[in-house]
């Protein structure tokens, strides 16, 4: 039989089927892409070659090639919606969510698109989006009618709502997670453009920046009656990626909260200044290792070289992970199938009752397939699925990927 499932990993979306893994790429990147590159290439002379150097007008990395190795784009939300497949992308500073029929993967179309607006997260039911719109740091839920393309904000306040998740039981609610944000202090006036959506995603999901905010909640928006609940909440965890499901339970990805708030410490401002001498060798020895792995391909350092190093630490839904540490400690653990994902990740269920309980550890993604009771879960290192039996077995080995959906 026949099994496939869409994820997301660095990124870029795929399609698994029959154990191969089909990329779904964008049109629209692929003609902005076109369009950067032709541009670079008409502008390439005034920057680069002997004229350049003669005008004192030459710029290194200008090049057609350069300019395209340097655009940011990220997928982050895939749903099939009838005979299409809609998704999230954002491309430097522009964000969107767009279409593609499944017959026709090279054909995209714009549902929705900002430069000032982002819009990260999202769930489609009934020709009804659920969307995260945010915007100058903030983000709230909305509701978008895909045949209109109106959109109604529903959420207010300084907070970061998102992870939008309609319900399966009720077409008029929507459970959602909410995150507060930190209150800053008056700024003096700014003729300074927001933030675009690029450095918002770094700020608040690639970067340890996340920290800075409140833990998230999972809350419930009734559109219809106009009230607002919330459903699961503690200040130690953060609570994310609600998905519900037609019997009334409730699945979701409970993980600890990195508070960015430190106790002060008596000693430590005598303890930086004793230790300002080492720490200033640190970072000679460090800028002269990186100078000498650039120019000669190897490092002053024999036990550890700078890309193991980087290679090792990723960022995963806003959450620096050590790969290599994480990996050892799981397979200590005795999993069978071990990942990268900390077991302190965990997705649990709360069922009508009240009763939330432990599925599994160690999860970054997952999605629960109501039509054979399976569920499939992302350990950073894989895609595993678990059966009605709670036996598990292993799909694919992708690292990385933080959505599933099948």
């Amino acid at each position: 039989m026949a099994f496939s499932f869409y994820y997301i990993a660095d990124g870029k979306a795929y399609l698994h089927r029959d154990g191969k893994d089909l990329e779904l790429r964008s049109t629209v990147l692929k003609s902005y892409i076109e369009k950067v590159k032709e541009s670079a290439k008409r502008n390439e002379w005034k920057y680069s070659g002997t004229g350049a150097a003669f005008t004192n007008t030459y710029q290194a990395g200008v090049d057609a090639e350069s300019r395209v190795s340097s655009v940011f784009s990220k997928i982050t939300c895939l749903k099939p919606s009838g005979e299409e497949l809609i998704y999230s992308l954002t491309i430097d500073r522009t964000s969107g969510i767009y279409r593609k029929t499944r017959e026709n993967l090279d054909m995209d179309g714009i549902i929705i698109s900002s430069a000032d607006n982002a819009y990260y997260d999202f769930d489609v039911k009934d020709g009804r989006l659920a969307v995260a719109s945010s915007f100058a740091g903030e983000s709230h839920i909305g509701v978008m009618d895909v045949a209109k393309g109106e959109l109604n904000i529903y959420t207010e306040g300084h907070s970061w709502d998102h992870s939008p998740a309609w319900s399966a039981s009720d077409p008029d609610k929507i459970y959602f997670c909410c995150a507060g944000l930190p209150i800053e202090r008056p700024k003096e006036p700014s003729f300074d453009a927001p933030k675009s959506y690029n450095e918002i995603v770094k700020d608040m999901y690639e970067t340890s920046r996340i920290s800075e905010r409140g833990a998230s909640s999972i809350c419930m928006l009734d559109i219809k009656k106009g009230t607002l609940d919330e459903i699961i909440s503690n200040s130690k965890y953060d609570h994310t990626h609600p998905q519900s499901v037609s019997n009334g339970s409730l699945y979701y990805i409970r993980k600890p909260h990195e508070s960015s708030v430190k106790k002060a410490n008596p000693f430590g401002c005598l303890l930086d200044i004793v230790l300002l001498p080492i720490r200033l060798l640190g970072a000679i020895f460090g800028f002269l290792n990186v100078f000498s792995a650039k120019y000669s391909g190897k490092t002053l350092s024999k036990n550890r070289d700078i890309k193991n190093r980087d290679e090792s630490e990723i960022f995963i839904d806003g959450n620096l992970i050590n790969a290599e540490k994480e990996l050892k400690a799981n397979k200590r653990k005795g999993d069978k199938m071990p990942g990268i994902i900390p077991h302190s990740w965990e997705l649990r269920k709360l069922d009508p009752n009240g009763n939330d309980t432990l599925v599994r550890s160690g999860v970054a993604a997952f999605f629960v397939d109501e039509k054979d009771g399976s569920i499939l879960v992302s350990n950073g290192s894989g895609v595993l699925r678990i059966n009605t039996d709670g036996k598990e077995e292993k799909i694919c080995s992708v690292g990385k990927v933080t959505y599933l959906y099948c």
